[in-house]
């Protein structure tokens, strides 16, 4: 009893860094000192594999890199700020796997977000921030699959929403995104096999974009209200419009007091189902697109014009990069004789 007696009381009186090199530990990060560190990014680069930083309320003007497999946790995410200070591209620099942000407000800079590396960056969670006053707020770069992107309020921002970038199998739902100066959401460039589901988009440019080669997506459960301002605007300014990209479903949304509902340009093989289309000038309209499905439980209401369609001289993708190549061709030649 003596013995354990001893350890007990040695124990207390161990150093700190005994801990050190150990999995899972947490570091404090807070603003008046009481913390383990009063900067974020310090804890970061003293965290190793699987730790956790909670960082106390108050505002961090940071810009931060997090290379490593961390958990970064802000105690109230509408009074614990990390403020990018407009003094940099990023807010938020990932560029390690398996990495969670939760409980912030993110703002004041190019992106908010931003996941990219020099390798396939997987199973990173987004969760439950404000993202607000950048211009794009969560980029996944380019081979950023299996990520989660969730329960965020995404508002005021004068570019995109979240755009993917030749990303795959990433969850995108029950987030709010108003107020964006284009798209909530967007996907670029051969974004596959992603979900978008149960997001409340409102008042946009733009809601959902599918851009040149996003295939296999699945749109579903989503309210999309009130983008694209009111009455016969451009076209692609819409709920959703997608572009090139193919076998896409669009299922079980509400569409409604939209400039366009669904807006397809030039793609084919996409599936709309059981949606509320609802209350927008075209309902559905399909520009140079061809083998798609409406299905018949789809409900109309309101619109001017519930399916229409314009061209149907259905186009390969890259034909705009074929005729601009063919078109300097065609100066060349002329000059040279």
């Amino acid at each position: 009893m003596v013995f354990v007696l001893f350890i007990s009381i040695f124990s207390v009186f161990l150093p700190v860094e005994v801990c050190k090199g150990e999995e899972g530990k947490t570091f404090i990060v807070q603003t008046d000192g009481d913390g383990n560190f009063t900067c974020i990014q310090d804890a970061i680069d003293a965290a190793t594999l699987g730790d956790t930083i909670y960082v106390r309320l108050g505002v961090y003007y940071e810009n931060l890199v997090v290379n490593k497999t961390i958990s970064l946790v802000g105690e109230d995410k509408n009074t614990t700020i990390i403020n990018g200070n407009n003094s940099g591209y990023y807010t938020i620099l990932i560029q390690d796997s398996g990495v969670n942000i939760s409980g912030f407000t993110i703002q004041n800079s190019t992106v908010g977000v931003y996941v990219a590396g020099n390798k396939s960056i997987n199973n990173t969670i987004i969760r439950n921030n404000i993202i607000t006053n950048n211009k794009n707020r969560i980029f996944l770069g380019n081979l950023s699959n299996n990520n989660v992107i969730s329960k965020n309020m995404i508002t005021n921002n004068s570019g995109e929403g979240i755009r993917l970038f030749r990303s795959f199998n990433n969850f995108i739902y029950e987030n709010d995104i108003p107020n964006q100066g284009n798209f909530a959401i967007v996907l670029w460039d051969s974004s596959c096999s992603n979900v978008i589901s149960q997001n409340t988009i409102l008042n946009n440019k733009n809601g959902i974009g599918l851009k040149r080669w996003s295939d296999n997506n699945l749109i579903s459960n989503n309210t999309i209200l009130e983008n694209g301002g009111s009455g016969n605007a451009i076209l692609e300014n819409s709920g959703i419009s997608f572009s090139y990209s193919y076998r896409n479903t669009l299922s079980g949304n509400s569409i409604c007091n939209n400039s366009n509902g669904v807006y397809l340009g030039d793609s084919s093989e996409n599936v709309i189902s059981a949606n509320i289309i609802c209350d927008n000038y075209y309902g559905i309209y399909l520009y140079d697109s061809i083998n798609n499905t409406i299905d018949s439980d789809n409900i109309f209401s309101g619109n001017d014009q519930d399916i229409s369609e314009g061209s149907k001289t259905f186009k390969t993708p890259g034909f705009e990069l074929l005729f601009v190549i063919c078109s300097m061709l065609f100066v060349f030649l002329g000059k040279r004789r």
